[in-house]
């Protein structure tokens, strides 16, 4: 599908930015829904720590931060510094509606069909493979649930699907990396100080003894 999308005149699509490539590729990484992808802006983005707040919805998902892995960062390119994030094929902001979902659903079928994925493919099945992926490769529970934006374990367990065991060395091979970034190596004393309190309150078997 991502190869499909990053060709968008194959598939019959007016595409010349990729706007659809740039969704398909930011709910892959991301578990976000179409709607909540299309109401974004880049206000809630952060490059350094590659994470982007979502607000949430008051029926469907929590407010939460979601991290972005950098074969994420790299497909979806330069995010516009106003306005939404991602727009549609013509570039222009999307009309929200209830069904937000359903306003890409024109450009996601030409994909899906230039892909050879059945009509079950839908803009709302990538969350379903998001959680699949990351769990798969991280096997972090609660991170799952915060990311997804679930505040049930029973409902995030709908959304990951059955995998094989090596799908997570898989999705590295294709350069998609769901672990969480540890930051970079920090040496002793450079985030941490000894208070003066604390030095030297234990006292040797020698001092003890004097004592």
């Amino acid at each position: 599908m991502l190869v499909a999308a990053a060709n968008p005149e194959d598939a019959g699509l007016r595409d010349r930015q990729k706007q659809t490539l740039r969704k398909i590729a930011f709910m892959l990484g991301t578990g976000a829904g179409p709607g909540e992808t299309m109401s974004l802006t880049a206000s809630g983005w952060d490059p350094e720590t590659r994470e982007w707040w979502l607000p949430g919805t008051k029926t469907v998902y929590r407010a939460r931060y979601v991290t972005l892995p950098e074969r994420v960062v790299q497909l979806i390119g330069e995010i516009p510094g106003s306005g939404p994030a991602f727009p549609a094929p013509n570039g222009e902001a999307y009309i929200l509606r209830d069904n937000r979902g359903g306003q890409m659903a024109v450009a996601f079928s030409k994909i899906r069909k230039a892909a050879g994925l059945g009509q079950d493919v839908v803009p709302y099945t990538l969350r379903h493979t998001w959680a699949t992926w990351f769990y798969a490769q991280t096997r972090d529970w609660a991170a799952l649930l915060d990311q997804g934006g679930w505040s049930r374990s029973d409902t995030a367990n709908r959304y990951r699907k059955l995998a094989p065991k090596n799908l997570g060395n898989k999705l590295f091979a294709h350069g998609w990396d769901f672990r969480a970034d540890p930051g970079k190596p920090v040496k002793f004393g450079e985030l941490i100080s000894v208070s003066p309190s604390f030095r030297n309150t234990k006292k040797s078997p020698r001092d003890r003894s004097e004592k």
